[in-house]
């Protein structure tokens, strides 16, 4: 048992879909709900000492899905970066994005990369922002990034392998949040949540609020955490 808040908490930001139905709303409705509690939630964790925040917003396999689901949200994508991102810059918040960058529209990228630029100096949270990304797709970008360096079979471990990663000099996440009651990690940091806590929300995500992530963090200090060996009270 901790009093300890993590360092990193990492988040499946399921629902937004399920949400706009239940609400008669259109789909994107549901993502532009979503993106404000993420906002919000962002702030929170600002503010109670969370240093990192990493936040599944668009998946690989979600190309999969209709066209003009992915047309209204990669709009909605520039609209945030257009008119919303100011408010990295007003709570001194660190955008970090992790993915397959490069492979989204060219409108996309640009923006990504400026508000990675001008944020790297801001000493609040690092939001780490999950854009085309997969977690078998960082494993393989990894390997190939060991191979390029010419790294010899007995230099190729862990420590190899995360620093060749998305995220080479972010503590794993202790804490991994799925709401809307899904019991899986959908191709989420698969590296990196070998040990976390997981906290399943039954919550759509647009429902999710800090109460909610505050529920979740005393959970998370309720647990002996014991990495595979023994705990004192054992």
């Amino acid at each position: 048992m901790s009093n300890l808040l993590p360092e990193h908490i990492a988040i499946i930001m399921d629902g937004n879909r399920t949400w706009a139905k239940e609400n008669n709303l259109s789909t994107i409705k549901g993502h532009e709900k979503g993106l404000d509690v993420a906002k919000a939630i962002c702030i929170y964790c600002n503010r109670i000492g969370i240093k990192n925040l990493t936040l599944y917003a668009f998946s690989i396999q979600n190309w999969t899905r209709p066209k003009i689901e992915i047309d209204a949200l990669f709009n909605l994508f520039i609209e945030f970066f257009d008119n919303k991102s100011q408010f990295f810059h007003d709570y001194n918040l660190k955008f970090n994005p992790i993915g397959r960058i490069d492979e989204l529209p060219k409108a996309i990228v640009k923006k990504v990369y400026s508000l990675e630029e001008s944020t790297q100096s801001n000493l609040g949270s690092c939001i780490n922002v999950a854009i085309n990304y997969g977690g078998r797709e960082e494993m393989i970008d990894a390997a190939k990034k060991v191979i390029e360096e010419g790294l010899s079979i007995e230099e190729i471990n862990e420590e190899s392998l995360k620093s060749n990663s998305y995220l080479p000099n972010t503590p794993e996440p202790e804490l991994l949040i799925r709401t809307a009651g899904y019991s899986r990690v959908s191709n989420f940091l698969l590296w990196h949540i070998a040990y976390s806590e997981i906290d399943i929300n039954k919550k759509l995500w647009p429902d999710f609020t800090e109460e909610d992530l505050e529920k979740s963090l005393n959970i998370y200090k309720s647990i002996d955490r014991k990495f595979g060996g023994s705990s004192k009270n054992d």
